[in-house]
């Protein structure tokens, strides 16, 4: 019975602690939580209108490109003879960069070269034409028959005291000429003289007959258009001659290699494949392929040249309405934060790209580099910043200290030590400050915003070193005797618990 009652005596004193330091647990808490409330308040953060530059920028990230790397390939088929350059080589214009066998190609050109000696021979042969044999019978024979007629017409001219003129002929004519014998005497018989007349008949040689020729034009244009295409086909084969010989159309390093001495390869790119974008034709140095494209060029060769890098990236709608060809921008490298580079928009893309979805529309720029590029790498991630509004020498404010747009815009400011309300025009909105048109004066007080603070240094509750709600290390207040509090002796994270457990004394409040 003893020990019974003694047990139950150290029960009901167990339980008169704990329900003592219950109430003392809630009193303290009650007291921490009314000094927090009482010593929390809120401190004004001001600032001072300023003079400066106002920027309002977006951001995008994109791949660094270059229009000019370029990928080129042979232009007639054959086995590589010559492999002359590696990757990471530096490269000239003009420099030779890989060989083929030229043996088909010199063949073709031999070719072609005969088809444009026969075609220009045939073409000589039809503008010479066919030689016809013409007949001169009824006016060459007349004439002679009127020349005769013109004679006779003489001797009777002469018989008959004069000339006429027989026929129409045109071929002989008469010159005539008149003496009269001299007189006799009045006394002998007088018989009156006839006139004597000589003529002198000159015959025009008959002419003989000449050949002419007749042209067919049907078969000189024919022929014309056959030499014109054995011309283009000559100047195809020495295209391809001049392409067994690779060379470098710009300056540059070498990207890649899509082949070694022995490989066959075709025309026009590396092992059948052109170049993307690639232009046919000769070329500097006989290479007929190149491509220079927003993707990555390709070809038997590739050489990359950082001349004229840019980069292409996407803007959401909101920001993509603000970017404009010709504005400034910045670029930021990731492999390099130091590296800070000017560039300009080109262009924008006024259809949204592919793969946009409603609700999530973007529009590609182009953005080209400024500067030195030498240093950079196609495929480098660059971070593009675009400035799209901008106002220099102006009154500004931090953005956080205006409330409102335009005309309508608002900030508090400090008089004396009171705080109003004024009605401004806003201006630019920049990326940290936004330009004050009109209602503020340089130096002007004004309130950015309220900040809440406690009373106590490094302390959310105005108590130093002790938190208001849930301690964590060794809370509670410890029972008089080990482990005959409940719970083990704390009062774990409960009210009033902090660090060093107990109800905290000698704090400040």
């Amino acid at each position: 019975m003893r020990r019974v009652r003694l047990r139950r005596k150290s029960v009901l004193i167990n339980l008169t602690l704990a329900t003592a330091m219950v109430t003392g647990a809630g009193f303290a808490y009650a007291a921490v939580d009314d000094g927090g409330g009482s010593s929390r308040a809120a401190r004004t953060r001001t600032g001072k209108v300023t003079k400066g530059t106002v920027l309002a920028t977006v951001s995008a990230s994109g791949s660094l490109s270059s229009p000019s790397d370029v990928g080129v390939g042979f232009t007639a088929a054959g086995k590589v003879t010559t492999l002359a350059v590696k990757v990471g080589d530096t490269v000239t214009a003009g420099q030779v960069l890989a060989q083929i066998d030229p043996t088909q190609a010199q063949e073709a050109l031999d070719a072609a070269k005969a088809a444009v000696t026969v075609a220009q021979a045939n073409l000589t042969k039809a503008r010479a034409g066919t030689s016809v044999q013409q007949n001169g019978g009824g006016g060459n024979s007349g004439g002679g028959n009127q020349g005769t007629n013109a004679q006779n017409t003489v001797l009777r001219g002469s018989t008959g005291g004069g000339a006429t003129s027989g026929g129409n002929g045109t071929d002989a004519v008469p010159t005539a000429t008149s003496t009269t014998a001299p007189p006799r005497t009045t006394s002998s018989p007088v018989t009156q003289p006839h006139p004597t007349i000589t003529v002198t008949v000159t015959k025009t040689p008959t002419a003989t007959p000449s050949p002419s020729t007749t042209v067919d034009a049907a078969a000189v244009s024919q022929a014309e258009s056959a030499l014109i295409t054995a011309n283009n086909k000559l100047a195809d084969a020495q295209r391809a001659l001049d392409g067994c010989v690779l060379k470098a159309p710009s300056a540059g390093i070498v990207a890649s290699v899509s082949g070694k001495v022995g490989d066959t390869v075709s025309a026009s790119g590396s092992g059948g494949s052109s170049g993307s974008g690639g232009t046919s034709g000769g070329g500097q140095g006989g290479s007929s392929s190149a491509s220079s494209s927003s993707t990555a060029a390709t070809g038997f060769v590739v050489i990359a040249n950082p001349t004229g890098m840019e980069t292409r990236v996407s803007f959401p709608e909101a920001d993509a309405a603000k970017v404009k060809a010709g504005q400034p921008a910045t670029v930021t490298l990731n492999v390099n934060s130091a590296i800070r580079l000017n560039a300009k928009v080109v262009s924008v893309n006024p259809l949204p790209d592919s793969g946009s979805t409603s609700g999530s529309v973007k529009y590609g720029a182009t953005i080209a580099l400024e500067g030195d590029v030498s240093a950079l790498r196609t495929g480098q991630t660059a971070n593009i910043s675009v400035v799209v509004a901008e106002a220099d020498n102006a009154l500004q404010v931090p953005s956080a200290a205006v409330s409102g747009t335009g005309a309508t815009a608002s900030v508090r400011v400090l008089v004396d030590g009171v705080e109003q309300r004024r009605t401004v025009t806003a201006g630019v909105v920049g990326d940290q400050t936004t330009q004050i048109v009109s209602g503020l004066a340089e130096g002007d007080e004004i309130v950015i915003g309220t900040v809440a603070t406690t009373g106590g240094s490094g302390s959310t509750s105005g108590r130093s070193g002790q938190s208001t709600r849930g301690g964590t290390a060794g809370g509670g207040v410890p029972a008089p005797g080990v482990g005959n509090f409940p719970g083990g002796g704390a009062i774990g994270g409960g009210a009033a618990g902090g660090s060093g457990g107990g109800v905290p004394r000698g704090g400040s409040r």
